[in-house]
């Protein structure tokens, strides 16, 4: 709902800020007067194309700023504006544009920054404004589907079946990507297995290389090797002078003095343990001469190493790490395994949730028809109301057959049409090429969804065009029970459709110095008997228009009471 509207050097308009209720709000004055100015400005926070020629002469730049506030069950508003990061206090939120006479406006909506498409997309969701097919949602056929939804009240049934549609095409998007990728797998799959089997049956170990070289270049000086430890081990053991023969003969001799001096003992005990360490070491090496020194040893080591510098360079991996490696490749060979189960479990996930969504959008369907029917018969049956006796109202629902046609909003499309005269085909309501026609098919459908359409404000500019007596009376009930639900706008020139009015403003213009400037003022009640009383027999205004006046005011509050 449009609560404050703020307009500054704005065609004839200097500065003014109008303040709105809720109910049916009443436009009148003179033609030329300005009320066209007032709508202008609205079109503009409903996201429509400014132009320098609007900017006041000899002002920078024309400003326009709407406060809006949420209403219950607008909700696609709130979803927006949280997209969009923007946040809103209150449930309310303001609109700002400016206009420069030369150079780019901008748009703010709850002080940021915007794009005029973003101000469009989200304005759609809050106000109407029927004499521009632009700003009339019942124009965008991507919604008609959604009024027949609220219409029937469908929304948790449509919302449940959005919701499935986007699980199932969520499960869907990854089976194809798994079955795109099918023969690569296999290809893979026989290639990870091969590269394992190698690997595993190589069992390079950690250190293994380094122990390699280290025993080849040994073998490489064998003989030195052999003569160096014959050597070492007859001078340690093997001889009669050995030094573990000559170690045993001292501890001997000087233990008979152990018993003279008790610091004998504790050196008599350090040479045994030399004695001990020698040994050990001579075990040592025995063990060493017992080592493979053969040329078949050799060859065998050589063999072995160049396996591990191949394994090396084709996995470019070192020696040490061909284990770990090994392991990767087994983690994504068990992947691909996997992926193949998963593909297996997704076409049984994939064929029960398309089961489900056959069944809720038959379900749907049935219901929709029904619900089309129904509307299209109500909303006819309304225009005939409004001197449109020999149109009708079309609400074509078409339903796919075919599950792969199906949609997140289910089997169904959905276009209102209008057939204006018998024996013309039906056209989209975008067709309509007159003001007058729309306001009223907007009216009529506006009136049948008077519980259940999102949109909180109706801006009705050329509803009166070629109308008058009874018509009249049919359009002003028709506005009035809109406005129960809704804020109505209604620029009229009609009093039958006035004295419906809430609230009304009178608009007028006048010359001060050398500029003209229009004026809104918001009427009292015994302004607005005299401006009804205007409407009803011109600037000449008598008692009894006077009294006419206040009889069809209060006759229409007697009406809608």
């Amino acid at each position: 709902m449009l609560t404050t509207l703020v307009i500054k050097d704005f065609a004839i308009i200097s500065e003014l800020e109008l303040s709105f209720g809720p109910g049916m709000t009443v436009l009148s004055g003179e033609t030329g007067a300005g009320k066209s100015i007032i709508i202008n400005a609205m079109k503009l926070l409903l996201g429509g194309r400014g132009s320098s020629d609007i900017v006041r002469s000899g002002a920078r730049e024309a400003v326009v700023e709407g406060m809006f506030t949420i209403e219950p069950g607008q909700e696609q508003v709130r979803r927006y504006l949280t997209a969009l990061g923007i946040r809103f206090e209150d449930d309310e939120f303001v609109v700002r544009r400016t206009i420069p006479r030369s150079g780019r406006g901008h748009i703010f909506i709850g002080g940021t920054l915007q794009s005029l498409a973003t101000l469009r997309d989200l304005m759609r969701c809050v106000a109407d404004i029927s004499g521009q097919h632009e700003h009339v949602s019942l124009l965008d056929n991507s919604r008609h589907l959604s009024i027949v939804d609220r219409f029937a009240g469908l929304e948790s049934a449509s919302s449940t079946f959005a919701e499935t549609y986007r699980q199932y095409m969520a499960l869907k998007r990854e089976r194809d990507t798994l079955a795109a990728q099918v023969e690569e797998r296999a290809r893979r799959l026989d290639f990870l297995n091969y590269e394992i089997h190698e690997l595993e049956t190589a069992q390079v170990k950690p250190g293994e290389s380094d122990a390699i070289t280290k025993e080849l270049k040994r073998l490489d000086h064998a003989s030195q090797w052999k003569q160096t430890l014959t050597m070492a081990l007859d001078g340690l053991y093997e001889n009669d002078g050995s030094v573990v023969s000559r170690l045993g003969t001292i501890i001997r001799e000087m233990r008979a003095f152990v018993a003279y001096d008790s610091e004998v003992e504790r050196i008599c005990s350090c040479l045994n343990d030399a004695r001990s360490m020698v040994m050990d070491s001579v075990h040592d090496l025995r063990a060493c001469d017992d080592q493979d020194e053969s040329p078949e040893r050799q060859a065998e080591l050589q063999a072995r190493l160049v396996t591990i510098d191949k394994l090396e360079r084709k996995y470019r991996v070192k020696a040490d790490n061909l284990k770990d490696y090994c392991a990767s490749l087994c983690r994504e060979r068990e992947t691909l395994v996997v992926s193949d189960t998963r593909c297996g479990k997704l076409d049984v996930e994939l064929k029960c949730l398309q089961s489900s969504l056959e069944s809720m959008a038959k379900e749907l369907g049935v219901k929709r028809h029904a619900a089309a029917a129904k509307l299209e018969k109500e909303a006819t049956a309304m225009l005939h109301l409004l001197a449109m006796e020999h149109a009708r109202i079309y609400v074509k629902c078409e339903t796919e057959e075919t599950f792969t046609q199906f949609r997140s909003t289910g089997a169904e499309t959905v276009e209102f049409l209008l057939q204006p005269n018998p024996g013309e085909a039906p056209k989209p309501l975008a067709k309509i090429a007159s003001g007058g026609e729309l306001s009223r098919v907007l009216l009529a459908i506006k009136r049948v969804l008077v519980d259940r359409d999102e949109v909180s404000t109706y801006v009705f500019d050329e509803v009166d065009t070629g109308i008058g007596g009874v018509t009249a009376n049919h359009v002003a009930a028709m506005l009035k029970e809109v406005s129960r639900r809704h804020q109505v706008f209604c620029i009229t020139h009609l009093a039958s459709i006035a004295c419906y009015a809430d609230t009304q403003f009178q608009v007028s213009k006048s010359v001060i110095g050398d500029r003209t400037e229009s004026h809104i003022l918001l009427l009292d009640e015994e302004a607005r008997i005299l401006e009804i009383a205007r409407m009803l027999g011109g600037p000449t205004i008598t008692d009894k228009t006077k009294e006419h006046a206040a009889e069809m005011i209060a006759g229409s509050r007697a009406e809608a009471s």
